[in-house]
């Protein structure tokens, strides 16, 4: 946080993911010492596919994101947060158990489903006295959400259309709630995801807007649009090289200037209904009691690096927005630009809020403590999944990409090139500071559980 120190690793070492809960009861059990719930409401708000940089707070210009904007001047704003593995299911999977995809066994999206014996958010807070709730987009393949919450409304789907029921049912239990339990509140907005439907419109041979959108409104090509091709063989293979990509390959700029004006388009649809969210707890008894974080489970391609959709670790899929608002316990408009934060510290921070232990070996750390501005020592590196191949190592200067059986890795210096167009592994004269990422990837591994995955069906 800025005019705050941070621990070194050195201070800290070994500790990158410290294991949030010790001495918890077994996992089928999902129970705690603590007995019922007597903290304070909790509200997670979480949209699909939103880049951590898509916020005009965040210094885009090109789109208009006031309520999100609103969170960030009333709360902490988290600028290293970055998704535990950048895709649906095995984000979400992450967040709401506290385990990495390893662990958890969501590796992939769809036929990998979560491990039967580790709770989720949902099953532990009720355990613990709360009322758990979810509206919206679940996506945990093999974790029927109506097993862990009281459902209100499930979101399904185009986001255009079902983002509005999944704010009205939200709305509509903010302005009625009652009971004696504090509430553990999920809220999973479908857009910018729509994205996705619109490429799927937009990939055949195009001549122009087919819209009609001048070409004075469509904003400029990011910087980072050229890429550097010493890619890893695994991503190039199964990113590059299939599907839409050689399709968008061929896209002339213009093409690639509509597709931002269209995400922007997007992320404003949900940042309005996040709005209605917002002025519904403001204007309920629960305003001044209620904890709010906002996330997304991973960005998207945004057409930098000529790339789109999610699954891989340049800035664009990896890095989520990260915001925590407490009115009276937490500063209002703080940035902080130092501490490193994974989706994996989600469930140990909201336990710590709520008096509760975390969930059996969650491996991430709560953020409460440096929240409310206490000195705590951190972690250096994080680390994240994508397939069941790649590994992201993330330090405060370096992002370290590897994919096993793939030869060519990535190394960017994220200070002098924060748009990652140069590969120092391809370059030569690294070799010490990748030799370190990879010690930590190791240290890291061994910390985890290996069970053995099998897809489903």
């Amino acid at each position: 946080m800025k005019g705050r120190k941070s621990v070194s690793r050195r201070d800290f070492f070994g500790k990158a993911f410290g294991a949030a809960s010790a001495g918890c009861a077994a996992a089928k059990a999902f129970a705690s010492s603590l007995g019922p719930g007597k903290g304070p409401n909790i509200v997670f708000i979480h949209t699909d596919q939103q880049y951590g940089g898509a916020l005009s707070a965040h210094g885009d210009e090109f789109l208009s994101t006031p309520n999100l904007d609103r969170l960030v001047s009333e709360g902490v704003d988290f600028r290293r947060s970055y998704s535990a593995n950048p895709v649906c299911c095995p984000s979400r999977a992450c967040w709401y158990t506290g385990r990495p995809s390893t662990e958890n066994g969501v590796i992939m999206n769809d036929r990998w489903p979560l491990l039967r014996d580790i709770p989720d958010l949902g099953q532990w807070f009720r355990a613990n006295g709360y009322r758990s709730v979810y509206v919206g987009k679940w996506h945990v393949t093999g974790r029927n959400v109506r097993e862990s919450f009281d459902v209100l409304t499930e979101g399904h789907g185009i986001g255009e259309h079902g983002d509005a029921a999944i704010a009205r049912a939200a709305e509509g239990f903010l302005r009625n709630a009652g009971g004696d339990k504090p509430f553990f509140l999920n809220i999973g907005f479908l857009q910018p995801h729509d994205i996705c439907y619109w490429l799927f419109r937009n990939t055949l041979p195009l001549e122009e807007c087919p819209y009609g959108v001048a070409d004075e409104e469509l904003p400029p090509l990011y910087d980072n649009w050229a890429y550097d091709p010493r890619e890893p063989e695994f991503f190039r293979q199964h990113w590059r090289d299939s599907g839409a990509a050689l399709h968008m390959a061929q896209w002339k700029p213009w093409q690639w200037r509509y597709y931002r004006w269209a995400y922007a388009r997007h992320v404003e649809m949900v940042d309005a209904h996040i709005g209605r969210v917002i002025d519904a707890l403001d204007d309920s008894p629960f305003a001044d009691n209620t904890l709010l974080v906002f996330s997304s489970d991973h960005g998207d391609g945004m057409g930098r690096h000529r790339m789109f959709s999610k699954m891989f670790f340049y800035e664009e899929a990896a890095h989520v927005p990260f915001i925590v608002r407490f009115p009276e316990r937490i500063e209002r408009g703080l940035q902080d630009d130092e501490h490193l934060v994974s989706g994996l510290d989600l469930a140990p921070t909201l336990c710590d809020f709520a008096g509760i232990d975390a969930p059996p070996k969650a491996r991430g750390r709560s953020l409460r403590p440096i929240l409310e501005g206490r000195e705590t020592p951190w972690r250096e590196y994080l680390v994240s999944e994508a397939h069941r191949r790649g590994r992201m190592v993330r330090t405060p200067d370096y992002k370290w990409i590897t994919y096993e059986g793939s030869p060519t890795e990535q190394l960017f210096d994220m200070r002098a090139d924060a748009g990652e167009q140069v590969n120092l592994a391809a370059e030569g004269g690294r070799e010490d500071v990748i030799a370190d990422h990879r010690r930590m990837l190791e240290e890291w591994d061994r910390l985890l559980e290996h069970p053995e995955l099998t897809p489903a069906g």
